[in-house]
């Protein structure tokens, strides 16, 4: 097999023109994905036309644009895309379908999404004169509304996403659990172990992911499990059915192509939070599962920051590459319900909204980030190269969010961080600097 050339980014949010920009270091960045025999990213919004309505389900804000932005995506040279993450139904399922169909009329490929749960988990393919390249992508971080599903009896399905569905498990110290469950039910929470008066019924708050019967001793509240143990701590799991399902999607594409990649977007982390740079539980024995599989990287998004590498078995496993395009801030418009939860007049834009929510620009770990690059040959991984970017935190609104390479001085705290994440896999980055400029390299086994 030829040498196959990756270029692998994180979320990108585009609200705005990329074509034509001149900042400085921008133009590298463009010319390094463009180079790449299959370059990918997470597109990380919809796309849904006039007319559009949004969802009551979502995380954050809702993430709509204009349809003519993806032709961003093919001028900036990207190949192929990620579509299953937590803004996939901002505007329900017909904003997706809707969406679908615009990258269908661009000939876009996407994986994470699609008109039925076997459609949405399905491998899409890219040929190149080099070899096949595979791409399957799923998302944790949803709302029950986002899952798709099958055919049956009178039932067309549903546009949705590829998904993986988490228990979440608070553990609560055995000798105060007793006491934890009727301080709840005096104050009127449902505190029966399944959840309702109907014996194995568990999702009694039709949004939330209660997909199995709690641990054995505990209850569920609110799409939430608590359990007594010797240990406190907050656990998540992954549904193992839909485990099984993307590892048998997987062993299918290892037949079919040169190279598989599957994309995770998994906001989850550490202690049932979000975005933040230690992943939860059950996002590393997913990998593990997918690599056993046949899988040959797995890129992970949903945090915008960066989370630690890990090498298994010769295949990265790169667990968050954080935000690549970030322009956020220059959206056209949200749904109105989202400023009343800001407290805000119905009236304002999202220009007041940002006036107002500046953690986004606040948090510096949101625009730094890395473009990958692997090369894979003879079957196997043969190099993988980190190269810094940053997105301008400090540039005026209307330019922030573009990426750029980073300088020697950027690049380098950028990756001494991306080592400092990746100790705890006994992963170590080569960092070596040229023209100015620095780079990691991963050491693949």
């Amino acid at each position: 097999m030829p040498r196959i050339r990756i270029a692998a980014t994180g979320d990108s949010i585009v609200t705005r023109r990329l074509s034509g920009l001149e900042h400085e270091g921008f133009a590298e960045v463009v010319d390094l994905v463009r180079d790449a025999h299959v370059a990918y990213t997470n597109v990380e919004f919809v796309f849904p036309g006039r007319g559009r309505r949004p969802s009551t389900t979502f995380h954050g804000t809702h993430l709509g644009v204009s349809p003519e932005l993806l032709d961003e995506f093919e001028w900036f040279g990207f190949d192929v895309f990620g579509m299953a993450n937590n803004h996939a139904t901002d505007y329900g399922t017909d904003g997706l379908l809707a969406s679908m169909e615009e990258l269908e009329a661009r000939g876009m490929p996407y994986a994470g999404v699609g008109r039925t749960l076997r459609e949405a988990r399905r491998p899409v393919y890219v040929e190149t004169a080099q070899g096949r390249v595979a791409l399957i992508s799923a998302g944790s971080s949803n709302a029950r509304l986002s899952v798709a599903a099958d055919p049956g009896i009178n039932d067309s399905g549903r546009p949705g996403l590829a998904p993986i569905r988490v228990r979440k498990t608070h553990y609560i110290a055995e000798e105060r659990f007793e006491e934890f469950r009727a301080t709840l039910s005096e104050s009127g929470v449902n505190v029966v172990a399944a959840g309702t008066t109907a014996p194995g019924i568990f999702f009694p708050y039709p949004d939330m992911n209660v997909y199995d019967g709690p641990p054995p001793g505990g209850f569920a509240v609110e799409g939430v499990h608590f359990a007594p143990s010797d240990r406190p701590r907050v656990e998540t799991t992954a549904l193992e059915r839909d485990v099984e399902a993307l590892a048998a999607v997987v062993r299918e594409a290892r037949t079919q192509a040169d190279v598989v990649l599957v994309a995770l977007h998994c906001h989850e982390g550490i202690q049932g939070r979000w975005n933040n740079e230690i992943p939860a539980e059950f996002l590393q024995p997913l990998a593990h599962a997918l690599v056993d599989a046949g899988a040959d990287a797995i890129l992970g998004t949903g945090p915008h920051m960066l989370r630690g590498i890990e090498v298994y078995h010769g295949r990265p496993i790169l667990y968050s590459l954080g935000n690549f395009i970030f322009s956020l801030e220059t959206i056209d418009s949200f749904p109105v319900e989202v400023y009343e939860q800001q407290g805000m007049s119905l009236t304002s834009t999202s220009a007041d909204l940002y006036d107002r929510v500046t953690g986004y620009k606040d948090e510096p770990r949101f625009w730094e980030t890395i473009l990958t690059q692997m090369v894979f040959e003879d079957g196997r991984c043969a190099e993988v190269e980190l190269v810094p970017v940053v997105l301008g935190r400090g540039r005026p609104r209307a330019s922030r969010g573009d990426p750029a390479l980073a300088d020697a001085e950027q690049g380098r705290r950028i990756l001494e961080r991306l080592q400092n994440l990746s100790d705890s896999y006994a992963t170590e980055l080569e960092i070596v600097e040229s023209h100015g400029r620095v780079v990691g390299r991963i050491a693949i086994g």
